[in-house]
């Protein structure tokens, strides 16, 4: 673990405009740089990096945070890596927190194997180039398959000779443990404790983890005997788990985020032929049923997924109820099938670059109707299987997080199936019934259906958003100038105007406590009651609080509150001699106006509150509420003339 000191090393040395300068072309503009987003498409910039709060923030997409969370965002990395990277960036020592016996030895054989892998990989390669067995076995077999040169180069392809034991000799001659070299599954033991290689006769296939590291391996065997495993596979150890790895992933995540989606297929060669063709966005699950941490990862890159199938309807049958994982996560997912007999692999290698990019692009279809097709292939005019398609059709669509795209997809099936639409809707609320006890238990409500029995037209309604623009004045000048010392207006003993010296923060919390205001927006409320208890405590609070906390939604308001849009130029002062009044030269002004308007909307809330109440008054609480009425709409006039807002009614 990185302690918490060097933690605050990194973040104290980091300068989020040099961090991201690295990846986006910045002008300076003003006291900020402007640039366009790496995060979506734009041709004028609205990507604004602002150093003194250490924040970056697009007005066209509306990302945010800070060098750290650029870094998370950018490369993907996880927030560990991104302190290691700023670390490397700033040349700061990372001192590791001191660890258990137990963390230490499983650091220590995660380096080691890591180590390992790193070595049998260069070394399989060695086997494959520079040795006549595999020149003439493994390296025949990748050409012979379509790889060319390059393509076996760059996803590092090796091969290990027959003889049993030419790794094992190697390895130990270069000082390995073999203990450590059985945990990495590359030796297997004897009952007499000899060690043999277990990829013998073998070409290799190196997965690597998201760093570029190799974590594991594949090795296919060259014969024919139909009673050996076609692949083995290295067992999973403390750096590869199996079910949180992607074939492919390093090779692919760059062009996977540029283009928002990633293709999917089963196995080691169809990745390799795909890259060779051009479609370098594709990852393999590794002939494993799909995970749920498989997909997660997927998701970190991109919002849609495309299966590729090959010819046999049998093999798309049985891995349909897997693809509903990727469903459950609320991503996107769609289809595309290949000519009997063929796969991926084959298809990429029998067709050109072009022609393998618009069979992908144009064969693609939704994943759900690809399903209600295929399950209603075989269910001809009987209606017990045609009911239970339908049901494992509908099962599917439950899954899906968004109501909206439920609803469509309801639409969409009830017309392919030709069943109708309260039939379908009536068969998911079951579903999602269902799913609901088995998430909290039996004995929890039941709740509302997500999509009505009966559909009726939406109702036009007018937003009320209460008070929240206020709110969001008074939080925005709290976290920007709150540590500000301001003078304030006061009478002295003998009732004459003087001043005395306050910070806006504690200005502001007397201006509201005078008639006992809280924030009604919960987000707001949180962040002002912690600004304020942090305060009376004594500490010293400023933005960076709140621009760098641990909580997302706090980090995020904090950062939009205190990114303005535009900046006013210093040519009207420096070049043209206009001295224009900013917010940070009448703060009290600025406090005492945006509390009053606040107070105003509350009047106005309860106004409104009490004449509502008229509607069902009798006769004596009607005098009462008209008589707090008056003193409401009196209060309300000495608001508005120091607001100078003009009240009608």
């Amino acid at each position: 673990m990185i302690s918490p000191s060097a933690i605050q090393s990194v973040k104290d040395a980091m300068r989020v405009e040099e961090v991201v300068g690295e990846f986006v072309a910045l002008k300076r503009k003003g006291p900020r740089y402007l640039g366009l987003c790496p995060f979506h498409n734009e041709k004028t910039p609205s990507f604004n990096v602002t150093p003194n709060l250490g924040i970056y923030k697009c007005f066209g997409c509306g990302k945010a945070g800070d060098a750290i969370t650029f870094l998370q965002e950018h490369e993907h990395l996880s927030y560990v890596e991104a302190i290691k990277w700023l670390a490397k960036r700033y040349q700061i020592e990372l001192p590791e927190e001191e660890q258990s016996p137990e963390q230490q030895l499983e650091q220590s054989e995660r380096e080691s194997i890591a180590v390992a892998q790193q070595w049998a990989m260069a070394w399989s390669e060695e086997q494959l180039w520079n040795t006549d067995e595999g020149k003439r076995i493994g390296l025949s077999y990748f050409h012979e398959r379509g790889f060319s040169d390059t393509t076996i180069k760059a996803f590092h392809l090796g091969y290990v000779p027959e003889q049993g034991n030419a790794f094992v000799i190697a390895a130990q001659a270069n000082g390995f443990n073999p203990e450590i070299l059985e945990k990495a599954g590359w030796i297997k033991r004897r009952d007499d404790g000899g060690a043999w290689d277990f990829f013998a006769g073998r070409v290799t296939f190196p997965v690597f983890g998201l760093s570029g590291q190799p974590i594991a391996f594949g090795a296919r065997t060259l014969k024919s005997d139909k009673k050996l495993p076609k692949y083995f596979n290295s067992p999973e150890s403390a750096l590869y788990v199996k079910s949180r790895s992607l074939y492919g992933i390093h090779h692919a995540k760059k062009a996977i985020v540029e283009q928002q989606l990633c293709y999917l297929v089963e196995g080691y060669t169809d990745v390799i032929s795909l890259h060779q063709a051009g479609i370098t966005n594709v990852v393999a699950s590794s002939g494993t049923s799909l995970t749920e941490d498989q997909v997660r990862l997927i998701k970190r890159y991109a919002p849609t997924v495309c299966i590729l199938y090959d010819g046999d309807a049998a093999g798309m049958k049985a891995s349909l109820r897997g693809i509903d994982l990727i469903l459950k996560e609320g991503l996107n997912v769609k289809v595309v099938t290949f000519p009997e007999g063929e796969d991926p692999d084959s298809f990429a290698k029998s067709h050109s670059s072009s022609e393998v990019s618009e069979h992908l692009t144009k064969t693609a279809q939704d994943f759900l109707v690809f399903k209600a097709g295929l399950l209603m292939q075989d269910v001809g005019d009987n209606p017990v299987k045609k009911a239970a398609a339908i049901h494992e059709i509908v099962e599917s669509i439950a899954l899906v997080p968004d109501q909206v795209l439920r609803s469509l997809y309801i639409q969409q099936c009830g017309r392919l199936l030709g069943v109708n639409e309260q039939a379908l809707i009536s068969e998911m609320n079951k579903v999602l019934r269902k799913q609901y006890r088995k998430k909290l238990g039996d004995d929890q409500p039941i709740p509302e259906e997500l999509i009505p029995t009966e559909i009726s037209p939406p109702q036009p309604t007018l937003e009320d958003v209460g008070t929240t623009p206020q709110e969001r004045d008074l939080l925005r000048l709290l976290l920007a100038y709150g540590h500000e010392r301001i003078n304030v207006p006061v009478f002295d003993d003998e009732g004459n105007p003087a001043e005395d010296e306050s910070t806006v923060a504690e200005t502001m919390f007397e201006l509201l406590a005078l008639d006992d205001i809280l924030f009604d927006e919960p987000l707001f409320r949180e962040i002002y009651l912690d600004y304020r208890f942090a305060t009376n405590t004594g500490n010293t609070i400023d933005a960076a609080r709140y621009v760098a906390h641990e909580r997302q939604d706090w980090r995020g308001t904090a950062i939009d509150l205190l990114t303005d849009r535009h900046v006013l130029s210093p040519n009207w002062k420096d070049r043209h001699k206009i001295h224009v009044k900013r917010e940070s030269e009448q703060l009290y002004d600025a406090i005492e106006e945006a509390v009053d308007i606040l107070k105003e909307r509350r009047v106005d809330r309860m106004v409104r509150d009490r004449q509502e109440q008229l509607k069902s008054a009798d006769h004596t609480a009607m005098m009462l509420l008209l008589a707090e009425i008056q003193r409401l709409n009196e209060a309300k006039m000495k608001l508005a003339k120091r607001t100078g807002r003009v009240v009608v009614g």
